[in-house]
C-alpha cells in the first residue's frame, strides 16, 4: 500500500446512496482525498455487481483512486465475486466491510454484524487476502455490543495481513451516536504492523489534526462530514502543512449545491424525485448554513424542486447572506438525522 510520505493519506467514506460517482465528483471539485470509496457490493445468492456502483468503482475522480467494497459473510460465494472482479483490471484496491451498523445488514450476519462472530472473520478476511492480487484492507468498528474484545477482533484482522486497516471509533450498536473512543486507535497503531486509518467523527480540519496527532496514524476517513463540508480534505492538507485554512462563504455552498443537483439529475440512474434525493444531503449541509436552523426548516418542508431552490436562494444568495461564512463543524443544537445521531 503506497500512502503518501510527506504527509497522512486521506480518504472519503464509503456512504450508501450516497458516494456515487457524481457526489465523489463533486466533492473532487473543492479538494479530493488521496483515495475515494465506493458504497459496497452486496454478496449474496443472486447477487451482481451493481451497475451504479461498478461504474463508481472504475471512475477516477480527478486522478484519484476508488476503493471497492465487499460486504457478505459466504466464502464460496465470495470467491465468485473476487473472480469476477478481476475481469476489471483498472480496480485496485478492495475493502471487507465489518462496519456497517444498519440494523437490516447486521440481523444477516454481515457488516458491522460479522463482529459477533471471529472465526467467521477469519475465514472471509483470509479467502479475500488469498485470492485477490491487489491492495486488500479492512474497516471495523470496535465491536458489536461494546469494545471489550476489540483488542481480539483487531488482531484476528491481522492474521489475514490486510495492507492496511480501517477503525471507525465506535461500536456498532452505537451508530452514529455519542462519543468515539480514539484510544483504540492510538492502541491499534502502537501495536500494528500495518498502516492504521482512523474514522468516525471527524468533524473539521483542526479535528483531524488533533487525532493525527494523537494516535499516529497514517490516514483518515470521512464520510458525513464530508457531506455537509466537501471542502474538508483540502483544509486537512492545509492544517498539516500549516498553511492558511480555506473558510467557504455561503455562496460556495450555494455552488456546491448547485453541483449535487446537476450530478444527481444527470446520473445513470433515474430520479423520479430529485428534491428527495438533494434533501437527503442538504441535511447535512444545512446545519452549518444558520444557527437558529431556519435554512434546515424551511429545506425540509419544500414540496418540490422549485421551492426547494427558491429557499436555498434566499439563505444562500439573498440580502447579504452570500458572503457570510459557512460553519464547517455545524451549529450547536442542530442535528442532520435526529433518528440517527441523537
Amino acid at each position: 500500500m503506497v500512502f503518501p510520505t510527506d504527509t497522512v493519506a486521506t480518504f472519503l467514506a464509503p456512504m450508501q446512496d450516497i458516494t456515487d460517482e457524481g457526489f465523489m465528483r463533486a466533492i473532487a471539485e473543492r479538494g479530493a482525498p488521496d483515495f475515494f470509496c465506493a458504497e459496497y457490493f452486496r454478496i449474496h445468492p443472486y447477487f451482481e455487481f451493481a451497475p451504479h456502483v461498478l461504474r463508481t468503482v472504475l471512475s477516477r475522480p480527478k486522478g484519484k483512486m476508488v476503493v471497492a467494497q465487499f460486504i457478505g459473510e459466504d466464502e464460496t460465494l465470495i470467491l465468485r465475486a473476487l473472480e469476477e472482479l478481476k475481469q476489471y483490471p483498472e480496480i485496485k484496491m478492495l475493502d471487507l466491510n465489518l462496519g456497517c451498523p444498519a440494523p437490516k445488514i447486521c440481523k444477516k450476519n454481515v457488516g458491522g454484524g460479522l463482529l459477533r462472530d471471529v472465526k467467521k472473520i477469519r475465514s472471509i478476511s483470509q479467502i479475500m487476502r488469498e485470492n485477490w492480487d491487489g491492495i486488500f484492507s479492512i474497516k471495523m468498528r470496535l465491536g458489536f455490543e461494546n469494545s471489550d474484545n476489540f483488542e481480539e477482533l483487531f488482531k484476528t484482522v491481522l492474521e489475514a495481513s490486510p495492507d492496511y486497516i480501517t477503525i471507525h471509533a465506535r461500536t456498532v450498536k452505537q451508530l452514529y451516536r455519542g462519543s468515539p473512543d480514539y484510544s483504540k486507535i492510538v492502541w491499534a497503531v502502537r501495536n500494528s504492523p500495518v498502516p492504521i486509518v482512523a474514522n468516525g467523527d471527524i468533524t473539521t480540519a483542526q479535528k483531524a489534526k488533533d487525532i493525527i496527532n494523537e494516535s499516529k496514524c497514517a490516514g483518515i476517513m470521512i464520510g458525513r462530514h464530508a457531506v455537509r463540508n466537501p471542502w474538508i480534505f483540502r483544509q486537512v492538507r492545509e492544517i498539516l502543512s500549516g498553511e492558511d485554512v480555506f473558510c467557504p462563504t455561503l455562496l460556495d455552498v450555494r455552488t456546491y449545491v448547485d453541483d449535487l443537483l446537476r450530478f444527481i439529475i444527470s446520473g445513470e440512474r433515474p430520479v423520479k424525485f430529485p428534491d428527495s434525493c438533494l434533501k437527503k444531503l442538504l441535511n447535512f449541509v444545512a446545519v452549518g448554513v444558520d444557527s437558529k436552523g431556519e435554512f434546515l426548516y424551511e429545506m425540509r418542508r419544500a414540496p418540490n424542486l422549485d421551492a426547494l431552490l427558491s429557499v436555498c436562494d434566499k439563505h444562500l444568495t439573498g440580502a447579504e447572506n452570500s458572503q457570510k461564512l459557512f460553519k464547517c463543524d455545524g451549529y450547536e443544537g442542530l442535528c442532520s438525522r435526529p433518528n440517527h445521531e441523537l
